[in-house]
């Protein structure tokens, strides 16, 4: 029973934490989460602590923070569209929860970052950074199967037992085959958050659409335009990469996640091949 229980209580965190990221923009309370998650205020407060160790409360301004901060670095937004997009009333009041929490003020914030460009950027070409040439793709709708690490990006140990236990996962259910696609989400600038609270998702995509089971969470990746680049090297290199195409990108960018899919592996970090899918609009 006891494992039992702790099973569900993983998938009831999954879908918690799920249903925050993807409703940011939204009014967000833990009576609104416990009601979703049916459960009592009282024990998903404690649920949550125990599994994330923080609050609810201070987990929904961390993520609000952390993404306003991903806004500000990638896309040129005025304060109105960015306090939407974070789910704050008006500019004041998205501007006086930002400047308590990382002591300045969004503006004081977008100052300070380096003017980077298209243009100052392809000053690295490409092949220096191990990219190819891009192409635009209408990517079609995709479920998959996903287990989430948390803890600074790349951790050898973490990595290998969460993906040992996503493909366990799979057999176990007969949801493997030679179709099967490998697809890696980072949900947090290792820059700003904490590394020890970086979040990431190791994807398989599955044949349909499954149901949540204890550590094994699912999610839907929407169809739409896409460009994609390929890059060659070491999986440390993959910062580097993202910092110049969202550069390149900045001004036809479209709310959906990011993500990238592991083409070919090799013990030789030259050899492997990685696909980054950036989602773009295409009347811009």
């Amino acid at each position: 029973m006891k494992e039992e229980t702790t099973y569900g209580h993983q998938e009831l965190i999954n879908q918690a934490i799920d249903y925050i990221h993807t409703h940011l923009h939204q009014t967000l309370s833990s009576e609104m989460l416990a009601m979703e998650m049916d459960m009592s205020i009282y024990h998903f407060h404690r649920l949550f602590k125990s599994y994330l160790q923080e609050t609810i409360s201070a987990y929904i301004t961390r993520q609000r923070m952390e993404r306003a901060v991903m806004y500000l670095q990638t896309r040129d937004l005025s304060l109105q569209e960015l306090s939407e997009k974070v789910g704050y009333d008006t500019p004041q009041s998205f501007s006086k929860a930002f400047k308590r929490y990382f002591g300045f003020s969004p503006i004081a914030f977008r100052n300070t970052l380096p003017l980077v460009t298209a243009e100052t950027t392809m000053a690295e070409d490409l092949s220096s950074i191990g990219l190819q040439e891009p192409e635009v793709l209408l990517f079609p709708t995709m479920h998959v199967a996903y287990i989430r690490i948390i803890g600074p990006y790349g951790e050898k140990e973490s990595y290998e037992r969460r993906w040992g236990s996503l493909c366990d996962f799979l057999k176990e259910h007969t949801l493997q085959s030679s179709a099967t696609r490998w697809f890696g989400i980072s949900f947090d600038d290792p820059t700003v958050t904490q590394k020890k609270r970086c979040r990431f998702y190791a994807c398989a995509s599955v044949p349909q659409k499954i149901k949540p089971s204890g550590v094994i969470g699912t999610l839907t990746i929407e169809n739409g335009p896409y460009v994609v680049y390929t890059y060659r090297g070491s999986y440390k290199g993959l910062l580097r990469a993202y910092t110049y195409i969202y550069s390149k990108e900045k001004e036809r960018l479209r709310n959906a996640l990011s993500f990238e899919e592991y083409v070919t592996w090799s013990k030789d970090p030259s050899e492997q091949i990685t696909k980054i899918y950036i989602p773009i609009c295409l009347n811009q």
